[in-house]
């Protein structure tokens, strides 16, 4: 997925040092081969409904912020498929990879949603939309890193094949294009609050794999 403008161009040269431990990460290439340990497999996927639950709180506190209708509109949007992607997770992932719904959130998981609420309620909309860009953004080039490489027969197949949607790469572009707008009246310590926030984010995405191959 590429960057929208000099600005998301900027973002992603920033998080690339993050980019590449992910892409080499042993989480990744295991779950590509279908030879991650299933503790780890399930710690990931019962955390990531936690995960989701809260992504989702804070999307919509972004949208409340957006000034204009079709950005408000697009983050409630947003929101709402997080729900629904959890509600497919309990109805069908969960049960399908035999994985126990986890009760509480992992340290990381806990930290990162912290994270992102803390900046949803109490930040300004670019840096609150820069925090949440990574989850997509990382989420769709690792996704897709994935699926080029994952073996035939690959256990993990049925959540694999989630990464190979065509309305999430729409979701992200797009996701790209509203904070590449908001740069460009934004101050320059603005941008670099962005940025921050944006690597910051990165930086959980890669704490939760590290936690997850612990498992």
């Amino acid at each position: 997925m590429k960057p929208e403008g000099d600005f998301t161009h900027s973002l992603w040269e920033a998080i690339q040092p993050v980019y590449n431990k992910l892409i080499d990460h042993s989480f990744v290439n295991k779950l590509a081969d279908g030879t991650l340990a299933h503790t780890s497999f399930a710690h990931y996927l019962s955390q990531d409904v936690l995960y989701i639950r809260d992504d989702a709180k804070a999307l919509k506190e972004l949208s409340e912020k957006a000034a204009k209708s079709t950005e408000k509109s697009f983050f409630i949007s947003l929101a709402n498929d997080g729900i629904a992607i959890e509600q497919e997770l309990h109805n069908h992932f969960l049960e399908h990879f035999k994985v126990i719904e986890a009760k509480e959130k992992s340290p990381v998981i806990k930290a990162y949603t912290n994270f992102l609420l803390e900046h949803s309620a109490k930040s300004s909309y670019g840096i609150a939309a820069a925090a949440l860009l990574p989850c997509y953004w990382i989420y769709y080039v690792v996704g897709k890193h994935i699926v080029l490489n994952a073996t035939k027969n690959n256990k993990y197949q049925k959540w694999i094949d989630t990464y190979q949607g065509d309305e999430f790469g729409y979701y992200t572009k797009n996701f790209i294009r509203i904070v590449e707008r908001i740069a460009k009246t934004a101050s320059s310590t603005e941008k670099e609050k962005m940025t921050d926030a944006f690597v910051t984010a990165g930086k959980f995405e890669l704490n939760f794999f590290n936690e997850a191959i612990m498992k």
